[in-house]
This record gives structure tokens, sequence and C-alpha cells, in this order.
């Protein structure tokens, strides 16, 4: 393991409340595969382990990366407090919405790679590889394989924005899909990350936009903004307001994931993000339970939900 990432591993295991270990479980091929990549929790113990040995150091760094701007209350998280009672619905939406958020913190991640030296031309080619191996050739139409082309070359397209990659080739064989991820990327190239309220501000823009593209296709949308809960960012003041001064509270067709009621899901009105998710007491009249909560302030009621947030200062 290159000494960069020996430092960055012991960062993390700094503010991480156990030990965070790394572990390689299978040899390089050549081609690097950003989604390989596994974390199991043992009590107090955290295992990061790679499928294949393929630019473990990048790999490794990126984790580490994501994992410390995570701990240190930077970046906003997605939860899944919603569903449609159906296991491989909820689990392809899951995977569908956890790249979408992923891509926009690597916008993050891969810039300081780079700056630390853990991105060189090997990487570079290996990552190309590993795209071309995992997606076939688009044939001028769309097809079943739309969306994920679409998710892969968006993390490409920026991967190759911020390291300085040619793959020029990937706009030859994917032209539908790398024009949408070259658009969709554009905004969150273009922002200013280093804070938590611009972060979260790309990851619900790429949510909406991903949608925009899917309907122009004539494709089923993914409605992240619904399905997700996206952290909070909250002034001081905004935890003092009302709910009904920040939040609009929504009634999901899904599901609460923990209660197994009716969902009522709070959308933030400035983004529209589903931001928290409460279903109503069986012994609770419906008009006294909307009025409590509307009139309760937003930190009450997230002390309420215990669901976390990031303070903006």
């Amino acid at each position: 393991m290159n000494p960069k990432i020996q430092t960055l591993l012991k960062a993390v295991n700094d503010v991480y409340p156990g030990t965070v270990m790394t572990r390689v479980s299978g040899a390089a091929t050549g081609e690097l595969h950003i989604d390989r990549v596994a974390q199991e929790v043992f009590e107090d113990r955290l295992l990061i382990e790679l499928a294949e040995g393929t630019e473990s150091d990048f790999l490794f760094g990126n984790e580490l990366l994501k994992m410390l701007l995570t701990l240190n209350g930077v970046t906003p998280q997605v939860f899944f407090a919603l569903t449609f009672m159906d296991e491989a619905l909820d689990q392809q939406m899951i995977q569908i919405t956890t790249r979408m958020h992923r891509t926009v913190v690597h916008a993050i991640t891969y810039r300081e790679l780079l700056q630390q030296g853990m991105i060189t031309e090997t990487t570079r080619q290996a990552y190309l590889a590993g795209v071309k191996s995992e997606l076939t050739p688009e044939v001028g139409e769309l097809d079943d394989e739309s969306l994920w082309r679409l998710l892969t070359l968006l993390d490409a397209y920026i991967f190759a924005e911020v390291s300085g990659a040619d793959f020029s080739e990937l706009a030859t064989l994917y032209p539908l899909a790398w024009t949408a991820a070259k658009k969709l990327a554009a905004p969150i190239l273009s922002a200013d990350l280093k804070q938590s309220r611009h972060i979260r501000r790309q990851i619900t823009t790429l949510f909406g936009g991903v949608d925009e593209v899917l309907t122009a296709w004539g494709k089923p949308t993914v409605n992240a903004k619904e399905y997700v809960t996206l952290t909070s960012v909250l002034s001081e003041r905004q935890l003092a307001l009302p709910v009904s001064q920040v939040f609009t509270i929504y009634h999901s067709e899904m599901i609460d994931f923990q209660t197994k009621k009716t969902a009522y899901v709070g959308l933030g009105q400035v983004d529209s993000q589903n931001s928290f998710v409460i279903s109503k007491p069986d012994d609770q009249d419906s008009a006294a339970f909307f009025k409590a909560l509307y009139q309760m302030t937003v930190g009450d009621l997230f002390k309420q939900l215990a669901l976390p947030y990031i303070h903006r200062q």
C-alpha cells in the first residue's frame, strides 16, 4: 500500500468509532471497476474489500476519502426510508440512486487523488478498459442498457475531465449516452463543492437531470427526489422555523420502510427533495397530526425522528 494511502487510512481510523481495515481478494486484471468495492462491518471493525487488485491504491484512496467526507459531516448522505414492498425493485432503485450520489462525490475525491499523485496513465487506461468491458456499444437506438450506460459514462466523463484522460473513444462507442452524460456532468464539474449545501444542490440537480434525460428518451423515470431521503443542510434560522415554512408534506404511494404504514414525505420547498419520511400513528386523528407536525419547529422534528442533518454555518 502506498504510504499516502496508509496516511489516509490512519486519518480515517482517527475519527471512525472502531477500526477500518483493507483487503484485496482478487488478482489484478488491468480493468478498473469503480463499483467492485465492498464494505462489511464486524462489530466495531469495518473491512473495505476490493474484488480485484487493479489500481488498488486508487480504489482504496477513493473509498477512504469518501469515508472522511462522511465522518467529518461534509457530504450529505442518502437513506432509503421508503419501500415499494418489492425487494427486487427496491434493490434496483437503491443501486441506481447510490450511483448517482456517488458520482457527485467523485468529483471531489478524484480531484484529491489526482493532486496526491494517485491517478497515473495506468489508472486512466485501466478505468477505460473497465468501462468498455461493462458496456455493449450502442446500435443507434435505445435499449434496456441505456440507463446503465448513462450512469457508467457519467462517472467516466467526470473522471476523464478531472484526470485529463482521453476518453474520446467512448463518444464513438456510446454517442447517445456520452452526450447526455456530458450535459449532466457540466454543472457538477463547474460547482464549488467545498460546502455541504453546494454538494447537496448538485445531488438534487442530478436526480432531476437524470429523470429529464429518461423522459426525453421515452423511458421510465427514477424519481429519486421522492424515493431517496437526502441529508438536509440546515441553518440555525431554519432549525427554529416551523416545518410549514421549510417543507411540504407529500402523501407518497410508497410505504414507510420502518413502520410498514402509509408514508408521508417531507419535501424541501426549495428543491422538492425528500428530506424525511414519517407515518401517522394509528391512534391519532389525521387533522390533529398534520396540524401539530406543521407547527413543530424543524429542529424538534429532526430530533424526534432521530434524523441526522448537517448544520450550515
